[in-house]
């Protein structure tokens, strides 16, 4: 599951970034991601950023051709627990991609497997360096 972090950003960076963000991970397949958009404590009147979130998964070009779904973080999804300063999207495949419904403790250990398979891919990558010098 990809993750966006927009904390700390203006409006007008998340503008700017999210929909190239999210067309970036439609162009490599990911399935599930994962924006985290904070519960808005820090704006003075309502939630700037979540709500222009959820406002641009509802009513963009972008959503209407590719997204599949949006999980609200209040309700929770089948990938996360509860979480109001998120919001999980679905995104729509070409149907060659089949949709894995994992749950969000099988997506963590997932997630460490390849973290690990990476390491020793890194860590026997600099052996054969080392036996080339």
């Amino acid at each position: 599951m990809l993750t966006i972090d927009l904390h700390g950003m203006t409006l007008e960076e998340v503008r700017a970034g999210l929909e190239r963000t999210l067309e970036n991970a439609y162009l490599h397949r990911e399935r599930v991601v994962r924006i985290i958009h904070g519960k808005g404590k820090h704006s003075e009147v309502f939630p700037v950023i979540k709500s222009y979130v959820r406002h641009w998964l509802e009513e963009s070009e972008f959503a209407r051709e590719k997204v599949e779904m949006v999980f609200r973080g209040e309700d929770g999804s089948p990938y996360t627990p509860p979480n109001g300063g998120e919001t999980v999207v679905l995104l729509k495949t070409d149907g060659k991609v089949p949709l894995e419904e994992l749950s969000w403790e099988e997506e963590e250990d997932a997630e460490a497997r390849r973290h690990l398979k990476k390491i020793r891919a890194d860590k026997n990558r600099n052996l054969r360096r080392k036996k080339f010098r």
